[in-house]
């Protein structure tokens, strides 16, 4: 087979796996938790989607306030605060004005019984970024995943750039209202006095036109309805048809460079 040959084949071969790959689609959400009653912690271990069983979490490690309506002399006024089940763990204090450090620490866990609350009347915007660059990969298997307490309100989110620039697309996360998303567990917080549903979604990078991300910007706005949420992503890893398509391209390169050398030596003859 000629150099020319191979190198089409492979090619194609290449091709046609990428493309395999990105028809997946991913399949409905199942948050796998551990948890003993709705006020204690609910710990996430895993998150099972379209078939694929994953624990390779990228947590909330800094924030940024953007803006936040301030607290009044009404402990339930203002917007986001952070909260978690009555007799649950946290890294920090509940704040009803909380910080950007209180903010990450929040959501940067496991425990979805850590979350921001946020009431109907307030309005936000809060950059936050992950442990890890989120990168898009073939897995057929969301990036970002959100779990709102309540199932009765939105989350605006956008994709953010190393250097905290927005990009890509607005998204408004509405689906988690949808009973058909409901997570299968419930949880009581400081700030309620009852057992409340959570709604779970997840997001691609696809969903927000984008390709890699750094962070979010989180925005709510009165007519939300007070989202009070937890967000996780999915850290990147190569699958095996990106380990196999590098292997088709150091194949490429090694062919190109035997076929130049043979005909190298054709000319010297």
């Amino acid at each position: 087979m000629k150099t020319q040959s191979v190198f089409i084949s492979l090619s194609l071969l290449f091709s046609a796996i990428l493309a395999g790959a990105d028809s997946a689609k991913a399949a409905s959400l199942i948050s796998n938790v551990s948890y003993t009653d709705t006020k204690n912690n609910v710990i996430l271990n895993s998150i099972h989607q379209n078939g694929t069983t994953f624990n390779n979490f990228s947590y909330v490690s800094t924030a940024k306030i953007i803006y936040n309506t301030p607290r009044n002399q009404s402990a339930n006024s203002g917007a986001a605060s952070t909260d978690r089940g009555d007799n649950a763990t946290s890294p920090l204090p509940t704040a009803e004005d909380p910080t950007r450090s209180q903010i990450a620490a929040f959501l940067g866990n496991n425990n979805l019984n850590n979350i921001i609350d946020t009431e109907d009347i307030g309005a936000f915007t809060i950059d936050v970024f992950f442990d890890s660059q989120i990168v898009a990969d073939n897995s057929g298997l969301d990036n970002l995943f959100f779990w709102e307490r309540g199932m009765n309100s939105d989350l605006g989110i956008q994709a953010l750039d190393n250097a905290g620039n927005v990009i890509g697309n607005f998204k408004k996360i509405i689906e988690t209202r949808n009973s058909n998303n409901y997570a299968n567990f419930r949880i009581n917080t400081t700030e309620i006095n009852e057992d409340q549903k959570v709604g779970s979604w997840g997001v691609s990078l696809q969903d927000l036109g984008v390709s890699k991300l750094s962070g979010l910007r989180l925005t709510s706005q009165a007519n939300y309805k007070g989202p009070d949420f937890k967000v996780i992503a999915r850290k990147s890893v190569p699958e095996p048809s990106t380990i196999l398509g590098l292997g088709v391209i150091a194949g490429i390169a090694f062919l190109q460079k035997k076929g130049d050398r043979e005909q190298g030596t054709d000319k010297k003859l």
